[in-house]
C-alpha cells in the first residue's frame, strides 16, 4: 500500500444490519455501479487483488474496536471477532475490508485478518 494512503479506523453507527429494510436486493443499479467498479479494477490491473462485499451488521460495536479474521485453515473456518484495537498488532494484520465515505478521500478498514510467520493466526497456526 502508498504511503501516502493513510487507513482510518471504521465507524459502524451508521452502517445498517443485515435484514433490515435499507439493504435492498441486488438492483440493475447495483449492476450498472458494479461494472464501473471492475472496469476500473481492470485500468489499475487490481482486478484479482480487490473485490466487493455489501456493508452491513450484524451487531453493536465499541468505538475502541475493529473486527478481525481468524482463519482455521484445516477446519475450511473463518471467524470474524470484534477486538479491542489496542490488542491489535498493525504488523501482525493484514486489511482485508475498506469503506470509502463521501466525507473522506481515505479509505476505512472494517476488517483485518490476524497473521503470523505461518500465514493466518488464530486456529490456524504455523508450522
Amino acid at each position: 500500500m502508498s504511503a501516502a494512503i493513510q487507513i482510518q479506523p471504521m465507524q459502524w453507527g451508521d452502517i445498517p444490519y443485515m435484514g433490515s429494510e435499507e439493504l435492498d436486493v441486488f438492483t440493475e443499479k447495483d449492476a450498472a455501479c458494479f461494472k464501473e467498479i471492475r472496469d476500473v479494477l481492470i485500468k489499475h490491473n487490481a482486478l484479482d487483488r480487490f473485490g466487493m462485499c455489501l456493508i452491513h451488521k450484524h451487531f453493536e460495536m465499541a468505538e475502541d474496536e475493529e473486527l478481525t479474521e481468524l482463519t482455521d485453515a484445516e477446519g475450511r473456518k473463518l471467524t470474524i471477532v470484534p477486538r479491542k484495537k489496542s490488542e491489535i498488532d498493525p504488523a501482525s494484520t493484514t486489511p482485508t475490508n475498506w469503506r470509502f465515505t463521501a466525507s473522506s478521500e481515505q479509505p476505512m478498514v472494517g476488517c483485518t485478518c490476524a497473521r503470523n510467520s505461518g500465514g493466518h493466526l488464530g486456529c490456524h497456526r504455523g508450522t
